[in-house]
């Protein structure tokens, strides 16, 4: 198994369902109890866990309407942390890196990497809207489609070469923020045929230029504060056991993959003892 995903159907965080790690084994979850119903049938292993869900600093949220108003419960919380043991969890979910993130590994997960901010203002242009004097909502609504499909994009891309090569939390962390700001940037100079051809958005010349700039450089911005508190707790030189049987299926021998694991600089530089002799075992 290369990873365990809760990825919750909730409001206003659909668009995460819509991660792609293709030609990987991955258990996929839309609520809690299944998913920590496994977790407890496998405490003692070493796996890696994909949250992408509603929090806070307390803990992972569900989303409930009462009266018409949205609010927020706490849904996964730190009295249930103990179910990460042994784990590597990332979850990108709003503030969880702080007191829920930090409980994680007392209570035994490895590394925990996760935001210590909010983020949702990343994939809600709206937020700001009171910024931008006469902004469509198309142009908003345009602005957050793109944002969100280069994040998703991105963090499929980054998370699945994690799963499949020996490189580090660390390493995952620099890549994932390197390609969503690249990705973001290049859509400074794109046409409106561009951003429909690429993101199916539908923007007119005019609004285009008045704008995106701004909202473009307005992202970017907050992307680097993102960027700025989104931290790993723990063994932030994990590197991800599956590798080895990706490198299996490619032919290569055990030898040859222990060599390789030994001289790896993150493998080097795991303090764990007893998830290197695992690393050591599944070769």
């Amino acid at each position: 198994m290369d990873a365990i995903l809760l990825c919750m159907k909730k409001r206003g965080i659909r668009f995460f369902s819509k991660i792609k790690l293709s030609n990987t084994e991955i258990i996929r979850f839309h609520r809690k109890e299944n998913f920590l119903g496994l977790l407890r049938n496998r405490l003692g292993e070493y796996d890696n866990i994909l949250i992408m869900a509603h929090g806070s600093k307390d803990g992972i949220l569900t989303p409930t309407c009462s009266r018409g108003q949205l609010k927020y419960d706490l849904y996964i919380t730190e009295k249930e942390s103990h179910h990460f043991i042994n784990n590597f969890v990332f979850a990108v979910s709003c503030s969880t890196a702080n007191e829920f993130g930090r409980s994680c590994v007392t209570q035994g997960a490895l590394a925990y990497l996760g935001y210590e901010i909010e983020i949702g203002k990343l994939f809600n242009s709206y937020l700001d809207s009171q910024d931008y004097t006469g902004l469509p909502k198309n142009v908003s609504n345009s602005i957050d489609i793109i944002v969100k499909k280069i994040f998703i994009e991105q963090l499929s891309k980054a998370y699945e070469r994690f799963i499949k090569e020996p490189i580090s939390v660390k390493v995952l962390m620099e890549l994932l923020s390197l390609s969503i700001e690249k990705e973001i940037s290049l859509v400074y100079n794109m046409t409106v045929e561009e951003l429909h051809n690429k993101y199916k958005v539908k923007i007119a010349k005019k609004h285009l230029k008045i704008f995106f700039p701004t909202m473009i450089t307005k992202t970017l911005s907050f992307l680097n504060e993102m960027h700025d508190r989104f931290v790993c707790i723990g063994e932030i030189n994990y590197i991800s056991s599956t590798f080895i049987e990706y490198e299996k299926a490619n032919g290569k021998a055990s030898q040859e993959i222990k060599g390789e694991l030994e001289n790896n600089e993150f493998f080097k530089a795991i303090e764990s003892k007893e998830y290197k002799d695992y690393l050591r075992s599944v070769v």
